[in-house]
């Protein structure tokens, strides 16, 4: 029994020196054991910062709305509810109800003929007679100012990597400096707000900004579009117009 005693002593004195001497070695090589645990730390606080960020799911799963459906379906019924409590009503804002707004009046002019005046120094700088060249990759969006074009690898149009995505260069026009979206005009914004696919070569197109314009005011000759003097009215979801001349039930909602 004596012998067992000692000899179980004397093994665990042999084990401590060991754990001593490997607790040793691991702060010289990673630093003391507060260091290790700091790190850990963070590194749990790390995670914990980006956490809320969702992970990508798998492909086949459909995307999230960015209204939930049930908001939704809680938003359309209570527009249901209300419209049923008072099922006709006067639109009292503009330009919901057809008229136009007093202060983008003035506004609309002053863009329309601030277009005008950047379009007619376009004319001077890029088509006059002492014009200065504009080039155009003919395979991206690219464009440089100056005789010749850089020599940049960075096109990636359609067959870059044949030519080692070297642009290659055109002359360029106003619409490559200045691009203005085009829009179908609408003649009657409130009644008819809507352009039908077998209506797309009947209706006029124009740049975005011109239609803005004309919507909040402005008059062209070219592009006539209808002005009311009384609001329009709504009854159970249908816009319905009074003007003389107008026609009744003109829309849905």
């Amino acid at each position: 029994m004596l012998l067992g005693r000692i000899f179980m002593q004397h093994i665990s004195c042999i084990r401590r020196t060991q754990l001593s001497y490997l607790q040793i070695r691991l702060s010289c090589r990673f630093g003391s054991t507060s260091a290790i645990g700091n790190e850990a730390k963070v590194d749990s606080e790390e995670d914990f910062a980006y956490a809320d960020v969702p992970r990508p799911g798998p492909k086949w799963q459909r995307k999230p709305y960015p209204t939930p459906m049930k908001v939704l379906i809680r938003r359309a019924k209570r527009e249901k509810k209300a419209r049923q409590e008072n099922p006709c009503r006067v639109l009292e804002h503009a330009p919901e109800n057809g008229l136009l707004v007093p202060d983008l009046i003035e506004v609309a002019h002053q863009v329309y003929n601030a277009r005008e005046s950047l379009r007619q120094g376009l004319l001077k700088l890029v088509d006059g007679e002492e014009a200065i060249p504009v080039k155009k990759c003919r395979f991206c969006s690219e464009v440089h100012i100056g005789q010749l074009g850089h020599e940049i690898r960075s096109c990636e149009g359609p067959k870059c990597g044949s030519r080692s995505s070297n642009h290659v260069w055109r002359r360029g026009g106003i619409s490559d400096v200045v691009g203005f979206p085009y829009c179908y005009h609408l003649y009657d914004r409130v009644g008819k707000p809507r352009v039908g696919h077998k209506e797309r070569f009947g209706v006029k197109r124009l740049p975005a900004i011109v239609e803005l314009c004309i919507q909040a005011g402005l008059d062209l000759e070219d592009y006539p579009t209808k002005r009311r003097t009384k609001p329009v009215y709504s009854i159970e979801g249908r816009i319905v117009d009074f003007e003389p001349g107008g026609q009744k039930c003109i829309y849905r909602k």
